[in-house]
């Protein structure tokens, strides 16, 4: 229970990473505060599985693209607990393939409002309730391992995680002395919902492009999570960490759309 009277935040907690990682937070101790944008259900559902492990969780929904959204549920933060001490951005949109010639400018203003904006004014708002803790306080950005390897069709949404990448490094600059650290994890092929609803999907193929011979798993996204909310990671901090079996290290892919 090493997050044991920890408050931690994370955004977009009703499926995928964002699910992983409240479940790996709960299990460690933290009371957690989930974000969702539109799928009530998923949400619900959550809170239930963490209420079962014998955690505590608030549930709030919000699209963090809208200015007045964002506000609102950071004033929600404030009012139930008046501070907080771990938040995890994971909110964000894939697009999926998008051919270069298709990238129009609404196409680009939905992805950066949603995944550089979304997560640029979280992290204000999230340093200005961690700021007044004598613990400080850890923000984790879920990033892409697509910020630095690059796949056909990933022109957007390689340039948002970038935009992430480095907004990571400058906040932690900044905000040092205040005792807030900011990292970023990079995940690289994680297999979530959505996959198993391709009919194309075939895991077994991705794997054999993975050095570790498969998929990642979204505890291995939330585990590291809680290592990186820690004490044990206190002296991390400005870092993007990728977490992926080894597939960036390749040179070349056999699959073009990991």
């Amino acid at each position: 229970m090493q997050l044991k009277n920890k408050r931690a935040l994370v955004t977009g907690a009703g499926k995928g990473i964002g699910r992983g990682v409240a479940i790996s937070l709960a299990k460690a101790g933290a009371e957690l505060f989930l974000h969702y944008r539109s799928n009530q259900a998923e949400a619900e559902s959550l809170l239930e599985e963490i209420f079962r492990i014998g955690g505590k969780a608030h549930v709030f929904c919000a699209d963090l693209s809208r200015d007045d959204e964002l506000d609102g549920m950071f004033a929600e933060i404030k009012s139930l607990w008046g501070g907080m001490d771990i938040a995890v951005n994971n909110a964000g949109w894939d697009p999926g393939y998008i051919q270069f010639d298709n990238i129009f400018p609404e196409l680009y203003y939905q992805l950066s409002d949603i995944n550089i904006k979304g997560t640029l004014f979280c992290c204000l708002r999230e340093i200005e309730l961690m700021r007044d803790s004598t613990s400080g306080g850890s923000i984790i950005n879920i990033g892409s391992v697509q910020q630095d390897t690059s796949v056909p069709g990933r022109t957007l949404y390689a340039m948002s995680k970038g935009a992430i990448h480095a907004m990571t490094g400058q906040l932690a600059l900044e905000i040092g002395s205040l005792g807030i650290r900011v990292n970023n994890i990079a995940p690289g092929y994680i297999e979530v919902e959505r996959m198993s609803r391709d009919k194309s999907f075939n895991p077994e193929e991705v794997a054999k492009d993975i050095p570790i011979g498969r998929l990642g798993d979204v505890r291995d996204i939330g585990e590291f999570t809680v290592f990186l909310a820690s004490d044990a990671a206190s002296f991390i901090t400005g870092q993007t960490m990728i977490v992926d079996g080894g597939v960036s290290r390749k040179l070349a892919r056999s699959i073009s759309n990991n």
